[in-house]
């Protein structure tokens, strides 16, 4: 197994599960039934990359800053699988068991507050954690990450002895984690694009694209992403 053998693994995968909505008309299903299959498989693909002890950082692009343009009923319909998810997942096994850390970036200013309550009751239930981060993003933006962390400096909330490339990371929505930059990210549904997910922070991660739907990947399709990033030679410009 590829857990085992003696590889370059990642620390850190992001992944934009995408294609949710047309895995539904795929399938004749309810956009709802939809949503909750692609909930369900962002649990089931957090315990395979668990299987792998190296991997420390899971980052999931759940809702954009555009994606709060669509329908109110949609959106409604996101928010209540969101808060149920969220409910369910303070009493999950696989993070307590695991000592997974959930937290949320993004502008929680666009979100609901019930909503945004559940999100903090989950931050706070697994606040102790510290073996792997799960970092789900939830009203976030790239370029609007980037403008708040200016706002940060230019209100003092965040003081840099000195403001270069690396000492940015430090007022970034991501600035707790070890590993910051995804070794990964991951994009299903067939689009080959960022769609403004971690703009600073992937700038050298290696980019995946996946024909298939997000609640059709399987653990195969895991296995076969790391086996493709352990040959892939990093050079970082050098």
């Amino acid at each position: 197994m590829l857990g085992s053998m003696s590889v370059d693994l990642p620390r850190h995968i992001a992944v934009i599960p995408d294609g949710n909505r047309r895995y539904a008309r795929k399938y004749g299903l309810s956009f709802h039934q939809a949503y909750k299959h692609g909930v369900e498989k962002v649990r089931k693909f957090a315990s395979w990359v668990l299987e792998y002890r190296e991997i420390k950082h899971i980052t999931f692009f759940a809702l954009s800053t555009e994606n709060l343009r669509r329908n109110r009923a949609e959106l409604e319909l996101l928010f209540k699988v969101f808060k149920e998810e969220i409910r369910k997942a303070k009493e999950d096994p696989l993070i307590h068991e695991n000592r997974v850390r959930v937290r949320f970036i993004g502008d929680r200013s666009l979100l609901p507050q019930d909503l945004v309550r559940a999100m903090e009751e989950l931050e706070a239930a697994t606040s102790s954690y510290g073996d792997y981060d799960l970092t789900l993003a939830l009203g976030y933006g790239g370029r609007n990450e980037i403008v708040r962390c200016i706002r940060r400096l230019l209100s003092g909330e965040v003081k840099l002895a000195e403001i270069n490339e690396s000492a940015l990371f430090q007022c970034l929505d991501t600035s707790y984690l070890q590993y910051p930059e995804p070794d990964i990210l991951i994009r299903t549904g067939g689009e080959k694009r960022l769609s403004n997910f971690l703009l600073y922070q992937t700038a050298y991660s290696e980019l995946f694209f996946l024909d298939k739907y997000w609640p059709e990947i399987e653990r195969e399709d895991l296995r076969e992403v790391l086996e493709e990033y352990a040959r892939r030679q990093r050079r970082f410009g050098r």
